[in-house]
């Protein structure tokens, strides 16, 4: 990831500067997720609950079953982008293709538990399946830690810890309900411990 894109969603992120260079997906409980290239960023909001996510996806990161994350701090999270539809999207409420895909399902919640997660509020909001075939977990912000502690990935020593200044971009909420909900990731190359023969993507964070 480049550094002048790095910055560039820093300034976007705390100061709302180049907003004409993202695009909004959605809104959640904890935040607002807008896309950049390959890129997804979720901009926390002050009194969300989840400014964690991106921790918790730094330790999913050798699961082929969660998008990988590129950067975090406090103020927001830059993740990759997964192509794909939502469970819900594809299914509705309906279980049924909640069946056809339990054994990667139940392998994500394997890998969450091993990496000290435990998964819970698993719904076809944020189970993915990418335009490549395979289960992407999208939303990790309910995930429940063996430890309460939030660990800032390295934007924190390349920023420093300031906190959100005057945020100046608004919410797009106008764009068309197909894109609630992280649709649209791009895969990349991830290490596993049992790869199988899946690929990998990623999708949604606006629990």
């Amino acid at each position: 990831m480049k550094q002048s894109i790095l910055q560039e969603i820093h300034d976007f992120s705390l100061f709302g500067e180049h907003t004409d260079r993202f695009e909004y997906i959605a809104s959640g409980k904890d935040g607002d997720v807008y896309t950049r290239d390959n890129y997804v960023v979720k901009v926390f909001k002050d009194d969300g609950k989840s400014r964690d996510d991106g921790m918790k996806l730094h330790l999913l990161e050798r699961s082929i079953y969660f998008p990988q994350v590129h950067a975090y701090t406090n103020d927001f999270m830059v993740s990759e982008r997964v192509f794909g539809e939502t469970f819900y999207e594809l299914d509705g409420h309906n279980k049924d293709i909640r069946k056809q895909y339990e054994t990667q399902i139940n392998q994500a919640v394997i890998d969450a538990q091993n990496a000290g997660l435990y998964a819970f509020d698993l719904h076809n909001h944020n189970i993915m399946l990418t335009n490549d075939g395979e289960v992407r977990i999208v939303d990790v912000g309910r995930f429940s830690l063996e430890v309460d502690t939030l660990q800032l990935g390295f934007f924190k020593s390349l920023f420093g810890s300031s906190h959100r200044r005057h945020r100046k971009h608004k919410r797009r909420h106008h764009h068309s309900s197909s894109n609630h909900h992280y649709r649209r990731h791009s895969s990349s190359s991830r290490r596993h411990h049992h790869r199988h023969s899946h690929s990998s993507s990623y999708s949604s964070y606006s629990s």
